[in-house]
């Protein structure tokens, strides 16, 4: 039995409709149900493109569809967690652990992504949850099939992780990483190109981002 299984968000086509990847991820969960006191749902959403919005005008949250997809199918809603909060793999990741596994005692944790996915997540999560100074947690990971391949950021991100988490030796240093140089949580950002000039067709089909 695991304490949760986490599923990691992988964008929305628009505010209700997730792409196939992560329906499989959402699918294969489900099954699982039985097997687990918790569902964790990433993300919020990402920082590749605006969210989108609600009838209300309101942005649409990945992890709030995840989560209507999966009480569609019959999880119950006071066995899903959510997180609103972060916006990439390392924000998943630290949320998951700070947010949700640390305060309610989660330990035995099963993570899911798509096989695209896998080599980052798991080299990030992997990483964030050592650096708990305590060992109780127990990791194990699932991938799901998906029709994308691993693209050229994805590997390049895998590589940049690796490299900046040598420096890694507690939380506050990632803590310190994630607020002070992540663009995707510092209070002033950095200025980015223009996506749809440095995507690939792999990672503009990944963010579900459509060209100009």
């Amino acid at each position: 039995m695991y304490d949760a299984i986490v599923v990691l968000g992988g964008s929305l086509i628009d505010g209700e409709t997730l792409p196939d990847w992560v329906m499989e991820r959402l699918n294969y969960a489900i099954i699982m149900s039985d097997r687990c006191r918790y569902f964790l749902l990433l993300s919020r959403g990402t920082v590749h493109k605006p969210p989108p919005l609600d009838e209300h005008k309101h942005p649409v949250d990945e992890c709030q569809v995840m989560a209507n997809h999966m009480i569609k199918y019959g999880v119950e809603p006071n066995k899903i967690l959510m997180d609103s909060w972060s916006l990439d793999t390392i924000g998943n990741a630290y949320a998951a652990l700070t947010m949700h596994c640390i305060p309610f005692n989660l330990r035995s944790i099963h993570i899911v992504t798509s096989d695209f996915h896998m080599p980052r997540s798991r080299a990030v999560f992997e990483k964030v949850f050592s650096l708990f100074p305590m060992d109780v947690f127990n990791l194990t990971f699932h991938e799901t099939r998906s029709k994308l391949s691993i693209s050229d950021k994805e590997k390049a991100s895998l590589e940049c992780w690796r490299e900046k988490s040598q420096h890694f030796n507690n939380l506050a240093d990632l803590y310190r990483f994630l607020f002070t140089e992540h663009n995707a949580y510092i209070s002033k950002k950095n200025n980015q190109q223009d996506i749809t000039n440095t995507f690939t067709e792999d990672d503009m089909k990944m963010y579900c981002v459509t060209s100009k």
